[in-house]
């Protein structure tokens, strides 16, 4: 081997360990490096092991500590692991092997395996609410958070939720909201008004105190207390408000004005108490309000209406009356004026009576007295619908009327008697607006204390002016009766003169002129004789009937008596017979008036028989007030439509020489003076009976 080869080995072997050394010392650096590494995860092993330690002791202990239950289940629903707030709550265990579907409540089964469908498919939910079956505790609801638990491959291989029991707390909810119901119920319904305010604004209202006012709630809420008061009362509910802002007082009482939407009053008694918070601040003002308005107008009322009473009681004419009626009004309500109209029902107007105001500055005079037609006018229109008005602007009706000037309001009341009206309370003012609900409430009860003495002393005045009238009218039949008995004597003595004088001259033709006047000149005379006895008849009669007075003595008359005088002295033809059906009274009357009624019905029955065989009989019965007589025949009968004709003067039906028309009006005559009447049943060729009544009294 040449020395050039060997060089080339030994340079070769000379690269060879320094390359091994090299690589000798590289390794060495990284066996060191390595080892220091090694040191270094062996400690961060060990950190770790004792941080997952901790962790899973931390974990641990907040799963054993936890309140609510904890859940642990594979995706078949199967329960893996439980904390003691899961088993304190479900009653079992995980080694009982339950499923979590067997403790869901059957009726939330669907709604269950929605939700866990929703579970897989998100990943979590939140506030799921259900029913479940427990071993010991029965049906509880619960409020469930869930999230699905993932392996190293994101792959899900369970879940776990945390469970809270929330029955007991829906029961108190349910508890609280029904007593919440409950007191705005009470609150709502209570008769008392309700109001909450803060520094006087209010800020809550009940519905009682919303219909004392008349604003609806959200109004109420952009007032406040003062801005509803009435003025008259406001610095005194400032200074108690302020009293009670500054915790001096705690509570008050108060009877105070209330302004209505519509501007009219509410009077109520009011108590304030101060409502704090939990730290005994003043926070809230709480308002009681009781509605006293209608006891105290009943009171001012009754006030006046026991001066009303003072003031009329007694009277009984209608000028007085009336007058102290607008007296009181005006001194009670300080109108301006009151005007009292009374019906002339003759004349169908109002006429005014009296007058306070500009309408009587002196006395008891009425200046401009006015009469207005039922109907036209404010005035007439409520006396004719019987219904008081209020009339804010006067301008704005077509009725109004003008008096003695032009005003802007008026109220009209009706005075009504026995559901008449019988007059009007009326009374004007210059402002608009002026009259109000409670004048037209008390104003009615003034007009209903007065309707029963202004009726009592019309009925009076009515009645004397029928008495006055009635007196007139006796004095003057009295005169008119007497003049007309004296009239018909005379008339009856100066016909019956002339009627003696025709006959004896006709005696005498007949006597001195037999053989020249002929049988036709003897049956003329006859018929003369016939026609002045017939005229003779009809005289007597009306004298009679002319005769017939109600100041004829009643007294004791056995009418057995008086009917066999009748029969005895009456013309009764042989062939008719009289049955007197049973014994007759005694009645209280007059003898020769009762045997004028008997005489005409039985001598008219007997008259108008024209059968072979007739009859006639009299019979009576009688009840607690009235005896009732019969006279009936078997005669011609009348027809029902002369009823009433028949017992006309100088109606005859049939021409009789023995008819003078006379008889039937003279018994209806006598008997209507003794409280009775008489009427005629009938039928043509069957008969008639007649009945009269005379009174027992």
């Amino acid at each position: 081997m040449n020395s050039n080869k060997i060089e080339i080995l030994e340079r070769a072997l000379a690269r060879e360990k320094a390359a091994r050394k090299a690589a000798e010392n590289i390794l060495e650096e990284k066996s060191l490096a390595l080892f220091e590494t090694a040191n270094q995860l062996k400690t961060a092993n060990k950190k770790l092991q004792k941080s997952i330690y901790e962790k899973t002791s931390e974990i641990k202990g907040v799963f054993d500590n936890l309140v609510d239950a904890y859940v642990l289940m594979d995706l078949e629903g199967n329960i893996k692991k439980m904390n003691d707030a899961a088993i304190e709550l479900f009653g079992f265990t995980t080694t009982d092997h339950v499923n979590v579907t067997s403790i869901i409540f059957k009726e939330d089964y669907g709604y269950a395996m929605q939700s866990f469908y929703s579970l897989i498919e998100n990943g979590s939910f939140s506030d799921y609410e259900a029913r479940v079956t427990t071993k010991h505790k029965g049906i509880r609801l619960v409020h469930i958070n869930s999230s699905i638990i993932y392996n190293e491959n994101e792959e899900p291989i369970g879940a776990q939720g945390i469970v809270r029991d929330i029955t007991d707390e829906r029961e108190v909810e349910r508890i609280f909201n029904e007593q919440k119901n409950q007191l705005t119920a009470i609150v709502e319904h209570s008769p008392l008004g309700i109001v909450l305010a803060r520094e006087g604004n209010i800020i809550k209202a009940n519905s009682t105190f919303v219909d004392f006012v008349g604003f609806e709630e959200e109004e109420l809420l952009n007032m406040s207390i003062l801005d509803i008061s009435f003025p008259e009362d406001i610095e005194k509910s400032r200074s108690l408000i302020k009293q009670m802002e500054n915790e001096e007082i705690d509570t008050y009482n108060i009877v105070k004005r209330y302004r209505k939407k519509d501007n009219s009053l509410l009077i109520a008694k009011t108590t304030v108490n101060s409502v704090k918070d939990s730290l005994g601040n003043f926070s809230y003002q709480l308002a009681l309000i009781e509605d006293i308005t209608n006891e105290v107008h009943e009171s001012s009322m009754l006030a006046a209406i026991n001066s009303l009473i003072g003031s009329i009681i007694g009277k009984t004419d209608i000028g007085e009356i009336t007058w102290e009626i607008a007296k009181n009004t005006i001194k009670l309500f300080g109108f301006e004026e009151c005007v009292i109209y009374i019906l002339n029902e003759e004349d169908n107007v109002l006429e005014q009576i009296a007058a306070y105001g500009s309408k009587n500055p002196e006395g008891k005079e009425i200046i401009n007295h006015m009469k207005i037609p039922i109907g036209k006018g404010i005035v007439g229109s409520v006396a004719k619908t019987g219904k008081a008005e209020i009339i804010s602007d006067t301008t704005k009706d077509k009725r109004y009327i003008v008096d003695d000037k032009a005003r802007y309001s008026e109220i009209t009341v009706p005075i009504i008697a026995d559901g008449k009206v019988i007059g009007v309370i009326d009374s004007e003012h210059s402002s608009k607006n002026y009259f109000t609900q409670t004048h037209l409430e008390t104003l009615v009860n003034v007009s209903n204390l007065a309707a029963s003495q202004l009726k009592s002393a019309i009925s009076i005045q009515q009645r004397l002016k029928v008495e006055k009238q009635r007196n007139k009218l006796l004095v003057d039949l009295e005169q008119s009766n007497l003049e007309l008995q004296e009239y018909a004597h005379i008339v009856s003595h100066d016909l019956k003169s002339p009627l003696r004088n025709i006959s004896t001259v006709a005696n005498w033709m007949r006597e001195d002129y037999q053989d020249v006047l002929g049988k036709e000149g003897l049956n003329n005379l006859d018929l003369i004789d016939t026609t002045l006895e017939k005229m003779e008849n009809l005289i007597s009669g009306i004298l009679n009937y002319s005769s017939i007075t109600n100041d004829v003595e009643r007294t004791e008359v056995d009418l057995n008596s008086t009917l066999e005088d009748v029969i005895n002295s009456a013309y009764v033809p042989s062939n008719v017979a009289v049955n007197i059906k049973k014994k007759f009274p005694v009645i209280q009357a007059n003898k020769i008036r009762m045997q004028q009624v008997f005489q005409n019905l039985i001598g008219n029955a007997a008259l108008y028989i024209e059968k072979e065989k007739g009859l006639i009989e009299v019979d009576f019965t009688e009840d607690k007030e009235f005896y009732t007589f019969s006279v009936k025949d078997n005669g011609i009968g009348i027809d029902k439509k002369y009823f009433k004709k028949i017992f006309q003067i100088f109606q005859s039906l049939t021409p009789r020489k023995e008819s003078t028309g006379i008889g039937l009006s003279l018994v209806k005559k006598i008997v209507s003076f003794y409280g009775g009447d008489v009427w005629v049943e009938s039928e043509v060729n069957k008969g008639s009976t007649f009945y009269f009544t005379i009174s027992k009294a």
